[in-house]
């Protein structure tokens, strides 16, 4: 990357981060008591103005301002892709995998509900020519068959054809996505390892690899809370790349309960991590971790590719917290609720 594009990534990233949520914006969207007061803060008082310019206040819901947020994060990529080399745009593609991937699985489930129809209603269709998938393509399935011809010319298509289900039963969603994804982090991790820079492929390495412990952390004491599945079970389940070793993951996976888990964590590099955190719940504990981790690469890091990445991150966190906070909102939950709610 030319001494240019650097500074330019560098500087972009940082100064798209400054226009993010600051304290006092959470604040606001926590006070606010409708979903439409909510819209309306996003819409004229932060970087979500661009986004939601087309929005009708007294007329939003979930389905119409998600996909809103969502393409807001497409074109951060976009834009800051434009000043990378093709080893950063295999990494920043990564994340856009992510965001496909999100849409196929959500395709998936209304299919397996009975109401593919409803994927229309929360689909950021202006992206088209930005990604993968076609959009366009995945609000017409009505059959798994359907979904195999909409993605037959994309990466996710031999994933998809070896998961098809029996005629009449339902397709298994979790494999589908868990396959998925290690398929898509299988990917970044060979566009790292080609990266010619000693120290830029080694920085990058750890930056996943460690945001692929945190995730699989938060499955194992998710699976072994909510599911009660089996160590061979959850072993299924857990991204196949990250720092820790395979005979941790093992005694991880193998722990009586979440308690012998947390301890275990603790006596890795995880541990001074936790130890640092807030956040209410297991499914807060890894955006959490990635929220401290990428904001301390954000604002310390040379490295443009990883503030990049950062960035990214964090600006996912950001759309998810707020989605959050808009469905508290639609239920009625108390700003004491809410406050519980962003990860920040």
């Amino acid at each position: 990357m030319s001494s240019k594009s650097w500074n330019a990534v560098l500087a972009k990233s940082r100064a798209m981060y400054g226009k993010c949520l600051k304290d006092q914006d959470y604040q606001q969207l926590i006070d606010c008591k409708t979903v439409a007061e909510l819209a309306g803060y996003l819409k004229t008082r932060t970087c979500y103005a661009r986004a939601l310019s087309g929005l009708t206040e007294s007329e939003v819901h979930r389905g119409q301002i998600e996909p809103l947020l969502r393409q807001e994060i497409y074109l951060n990529i976009f834009s800051l892709s434009r000043y990378t080399t093709n080893n950063a745009l295999a990494v920043a593609d990564f994340v856009t995998s992510k965001l496909d991937i999100e849409q196929i699985v959500r395709c998936l489930m209304l299919l397996n509900i009975g109401k593919p129809e409803d994927f229309v209603l929360s689909v950021p269709f202006s992206l088209d020519s930005y990604t993968a998938v076609s959009f366009k393509k995945l609000a017409a399935v009505r059959s798994y068959d359907d979904l195999l011809l909409a993605l037959e010319h994309t990466r996710y298509a031999s994933v998809i054809r070896s998961f098809r289900p029996e005629e009449g039963k339902p397709a298994d969603i979790a494999r589908i996505e868990n396959e998925l994804n290690n398929k898509n982090y299988s990917m970044v991790i060979e566009a790292i390892a080609s990266i010619k820079n000693k120290s830029e492929r080694k920085e990058l390495q750890e930056l996943f690899y460690s945001m692929f412990d945190f995730d699989n952390l938060e499955r194992i004491l998710r699976l072994k809370k909510y599911h009660q599945l089996s160590a061979e079970e959850i072993r299924t389940m857990l991204i196949p790349f990250g720092k820790l070793s395979q005979r941790m993951i093992e005694e991880f996976c193998s722990a009586e309960d979440i308690k012998d888990v947390y301890e275990l964590a603790g006596n890795t590099y995880l541990g001074s991590h936790l130890s640092k955190l807030q956040y209410h719940g297991t499914s807060q504990m890894s955006f959490a971790l990635i929220n401290t981790y990428c904001k301390h690469h954000l604002r310390l890091s040379p490295n443009p590719v990883i503030v990049m990445i950062s960035f990214i991150y964090l600006k996912q966190i950001e759309v998810h917290n707020i989605i959050t906070l808009i469905e508290a909102t639609r239920y009625g939950l108390s700003p004491e609720e809410k406050q519980k709610l962003p990860i920040r």
